[in-house]
């Protein structure tokens, strides 16, 4: 045998790291993922450009904000003082006015934003997670993760839930400048992290949960736990506890929190259970992704399944937390924090479940998923090609899957009908197809829909709907009979009062004003916020020539900060005929600052100015309404001869 030494095969080189050393706008090393990183997420989002706005809280939040007419002071005032639909989001609802403003009510203009967000979140989520101390592959596998994780479908391609891309990109923003506060100590990032922290819950309440995942940062950098610690912190809690009772008050106003399913509070702890677990799946493969996912009207058992799921994890969080697994308890605390809010144990809304609420949540377990996927790469040499290999399937079909949700949100008919072919036996989808009908001026299709979402559940919203599309379609006694048979329903006082208004203006329009008084004094008194209800009662009022009490429901209108401009200019109209001519002016002054092209106002406000004698600028608004194309009364263009 040949005593010739074997020769030994040349050792791997290893693969070359990013220089993190060099500052991160010259470090090509960090910005040409980053750049590919954008490139992968725009294309995955690609078909969202091309959606219409849905029936679902679009309209309320864009299509018939009155606040989105026009970029005033008193439309700005009032987008940062009232909520929609007791939601209190001015942010997201001022970048509307802006698009509304310049581009008109253009969807692709719209999610155009909200994919521009999106991708500032992911931005800055990119360079959290290298704050955070993970190299640059582990960070690009979050950032990646982030942006075409499909569950982040409902957030971006939701026009209304520009809620979600604006939060979290300030969120983000916060947590960022909270990790140079820690390594720097300069006073200048606390302060900035705490003004991010109040933009991001101008936008959506979900951020009160940041002072949690601050302290969940604390724990992952090894913060010795000083007083100073806890102390810095006492701003953010003191934000988030306003914030949040606030919100809760909002809410409850609405009618929001009223729970219709009458589960117990045991049957909603266990619903917040199953909704933990069943993010956690989702995270892994997000399957049956819907817009809205609809309460059982008898809770079924596998929701209790979810108690031993909860206590699994949080069994298994402990231990990990007792043997100091850092990564593990990280990834699951800040999971856990940004999504316990939201599990609907107290209900708000129609669904147990909503895919936007990880849209910040996730980011513990991308983390988490990036850790160990860096530490098989880095003691597992064996298995890298199975990781690579692995990792790029994984992301791939995230990538079809996403770029197929966004289709969903085409328009309300595609949305609901998807909705109705997951659950069809929920009566919701198909009346809101009907709506949708509706809002397309196809009244037969949205009668059919209603007609088949009351065979499927005799709801007095429904009713209520079915009465109103009659109403506007002529039929006055097919109306007037669906209002009685929604008011004959059992509903929230909301919903309630939402019938008696409609059948209150029914009655008011056929001349009958007793019967008209009646009920929208009865819906007003189930529901005082109902702004619709006073502006109904107040045209009543006016037609009975009872001025003063027209007056004060045009006032409680406006206190209500649900005042359109129309609102204000029929309060001036009110003045007038009070003879309060100086009054007059002021309100109609104001109607005519928030909507500057409505003849009619100019031809009012020529009146006042006339009766308070000053007839130049009388002359000057007749001539202007002219333009306009509205007629000044005859009596007033006489005296101004």
């Amino acid at each position: 045998m040949s005593n010739q030494k074997q020769r030994k095969k040349p050792k791997k080189q290893p693969r070359a790291k990013a220089n993190l050393d060099l500052p991160f706008w010259k470090n090509k090393d960090l910005l040409l993922p980053l750049l590919g990183i954008f490139i992968i997420t725009f294309i995955a989002f690609i078909p969202s450009l091309s959606n219409d706005f849905v029936n679902w809280d679009d309209d309320v939040n864009i299509l018939e904000n009155t606040h989105l007419n026009a970029l005033t002071w008193e439309n700005i005032k009032g987008i940062f003082t009232t909520r929609v639909i007791g939601n209190y989001n001015p942010l997201p609802i001022f970048t509307f006015a802006i698009e509304k403003h310049f581009f008109g009510l253009n969807p692709t203009v719209f999610h155009f934003d909200n994919l521009l967000l999106h991708l500032v979140c992911v931005f800055f989520v990119y360079r959290v997670t290298l704050g955070l101390g993970m190299g640059k592959w582990g960070a690009i596998l979050v950032a990646l993760l982030f942006g075409i994780h499909p569950m982040r479908v409902e957030s971006v391609a939701w026009a209304t839930e520009r809620k979600d891309v604006l939060f979290g990109a300030f969120y983000f923003a916060a947590i960022w400048t909270y990790l140079k506060y820690l390594k720097t100590e300069q006073r200048t990032f606390y302060i900035l992290t705490i003004v991010l922290f109040v933009f991001s819950l101008f936008s959506k309440i979900q951020a009160v949960a940041l002072p949690l995942s601050l302290l969940a940062i604390d724990y992952y950098l090894k913060k010795p736990l000083k007083i100073g610690l806890l102390v810095n912190k006492i701003p953010f809690f003191a934000l988030s506890l306003a914030f949040g009772l606030y919100g809760i008050y909002g809410l409850g106003s609405d009618g929001s929190l009223e729970d219709t399913t009458k589960y117990s509070f045991f049957e909603r702890l266990a619903v917040g259970a199953y909704s933990y677990c069943v993010y956690l799946i989702k995270f892994i493969f997000p399957y049956e992704m819907s817009p809205l996912y609809p309460y059982q009207k008898q809770m079924p058992t596998q929701y209790y399944a979810g108690f031993l799921g909860a206590a699994a994890m949080m069994f298994g969080f402990f231990k990990a937390f007792q043997k100091g697994h850092r990564n593990v308890v990280f990834g699951v605390a800040f999971f856990t924090f940004n999504v316990m809010f939201v599990l609907q144990i107290l209900s708000a809304g129609q669904g147990l479940l909503a895919d936007r609420f990880t849209y910040i949540a996730y980011f513990g377990l991308f983390f988490l998923l990036a850790k160990m996927a860096v530490w098989i790469w880095e003691n597992k040499p064996e298995m890298q090609t199975y990781l690579k290999g692995g990792i790029a399937a994984y992301l791939v079909v995230f990538l079809a899957m996403t770029f197929q949700q966004n289709k969903v949100w085409k328009n309300g008919l595609v949305m609901w009908s998807h909705v109705n072919k997951l659950y069809p036996e929920t009566h919701s989808p198909l009346a809101n197809i009907g709506h949708y009908y509706r809002d397309k001026n196809n009244y037969p299709k949205a009668v059919e829909f209603y007609q088949k979402s009351l065979q499927k559940s005799k709801r007095a919203a429904t009713y209520n709907s079915l009465g109103k599309i009659h109403f506007e379609n002529g039929a006055p006694q097919k109306a007037l009979d669906n209002y009685n048979l929604g008011v004959a329903q059992e509903a929230v006082e909301k919903t309630k009062a939402e019938i008696l208004t409609n059948r209150g203006t029914l009655y008011g329009s056929q001349g009958k004003m007793q019967l008209a008084l009646a009920d929208l004094s009865a819906g007003i008194e189930l529901n005082p916020e109902h702004a619709n209800a006073y502006a109904m009662r107040s045209m009543v009022y006016f037609d009975s020539r009872d001025f003063e009490k027209a007056l004060a429901d045009y006032n409680a209108v406006i206190n209500l900060g649900n005042a359109s401009s129309d609102i204000i200019y029929e309060k001036g109209l009110v003045l007038n005929e009070l003879r309060r001519y100086s009054e007059a002016l002021t309100t109609l002054n104001l109607a005519i600052r928030m909507n500057p092209n409505k003849g009619l106002y100019y031809a009012e406000r020529s009146q006042a100015n006339l009766e308070a004698g000053n007839k130049s600028a009388a002359i000057q608004d007749a001539n202007q309404a002219n333009q306009l194309g509205a007629k000044v009364e005859s009596a007033v263009l006489q005296r101004l001869r």
